[in-house]
């Protein structure tokens, strides 16, 4: 079975300005790119939570909540601008949407978690000034999660993309700015692309397959490589990335989010480093990982790091079909809008 991704010249959904762009009605692209579905346990459960969406009638969607959709986004760094400069264009909307969630009453923030003027640089890991930048990204983070009260709720507000709930609309800004100021300046000397795609129905969602230990042993860290990769569906931070951005607060709350369902959510990444490269041991951080667990007395709080649902990456599904980097780039600038997904049966 192959998973088929549909691009299209003109952009025809609903985009926002957080960059997400929304659809309910699917169309035929002008190219499209695919990747074989692998055999493997994960991929059984994507399969059967994408027909889960696929079976929902037309007739069981109304304007809150349509019968399935598709959001999607994608990432793209390393061109020519000046990487300073947009690193604080991102710092200052992440500002506008906290004051903008303090001025209409979406969470609890104050004045304290807008980013105060920082020195920036290149290279910024370890310094005192990432630091105070990830720690407000972290406090940040944890205060609009702690809307959500539980898994169900968890979904509900990563519902439908008709509903108007404004909550839910600055709630998915502040994430997807968090995630971006997190990390630092990007500065690379190649572009790199990731999208992630999540086609969901709230009509199902409450009963997609959980993934058990053995799934959790597919979880690899290249994942940049073109290939297809189930995606983070749960809001939240998991341990790997409470991790990467050194939140010791999110362990010591006991806020970690495990992934634990596997839905019709997908990302895929390609680089010029990565691509095609299928070692899945590339760019390995499990020790310094291990290290930073035991720093924070991560199994003190519940989080014993080391078995396997607390494993960094993600579950490769699928592996891409007949695309060399400078063809799955043409298509990308040619056809730069996704219409559609579907399964192709072989």
């Amino acid at each position: 079975m192959k998973y088929r991704l549909h691009l299209s010249r003109t952009h025809l959904g609903r985009r926002e300005d957080d960059g997400t762009n929304y659809h309910v009605k699917y169309h035929q692209g002008d190219d499209c790119i695919t990747w074989e579905l692998l055999d493997n346990s994960v991929t059984e459960k994507f399969i059967k939570s994408f027909n889960m969406i696929r079976s929902v009638e037309p007739s069981q969607g109304n304007h809150v909540s349509p019968s399935s959709w598709i959001a999607w986004n994608k990432y793209h760094t390393g061109d020519s601008g000046d990487p300073l400069e947009e690193y604080q264009r991102q710092i200052d909307r992440l500002n506008q949407e906290v004051q903008y969630a303090i001025e209409n009453n979406h969470c609890d923030f104050d004045n304290t978690f807008i980013i105060k003027p920082t020195q920036l640089r290149l290279h910024m890991d370890g310094t005192k000034e990432l630091i105070y930048i990830q720690d407000c990204c972290n406090r940040i983070h944890f205060e609009f999660e702690s809307k959500l009260n539980d898994y169900e709720l968890q979904l509900a507000n990563t519902g439908a993309p008709d509903d108007k709930n404004d909550f839910r609309a600055c709630l998915e800004k502040l994430n997807r700015l968090v995630h971006i100021v997190e990390k630092g300046p990007n500065f690379n000397p190649w572009e790199k692309h990731f999208y992630v795609i999540r086609y969901n129905s709230d009509h199902v969602s409450a009963n997609f397959p959980k993934l058990n230990n053995a799934d959790y042993e597919l979880f690899q860290q290249n994942v940049e490589n073109g290939d297809l990769f189930s995606d983070f569906f749960t809001v939240g931070k998991d341990l790997g990335h409470a991790y990467y951005t050194r939140d010791t607060n999110l362990v010591h709350n006991k806020e970690v989010k495990q992934q634990s369902v596997v839905s019709g959510s997908v990302h895929f990444g390609f680089n010029r480093e990565a691509f095609g490269v299928k070692d899945k041991h590339l760019w390995d951080h499990t020790q310094e990982y291990h290290r930073w667990c035991d720093h924070v007395k991560a199994p003190e709080y519940g989080y014993r790091y080391w078995n396997p649902k607390y494993n960094l990456g993600r579950a490769k599904i699928g592996e891409l079909i007949g695309e060399t980097l400078h063809s799955i780039t043409e298509k990308f600038n040619n056809t730069p809008y996704l219409s559609k997904v579907e399964l192709i049966e072989d």
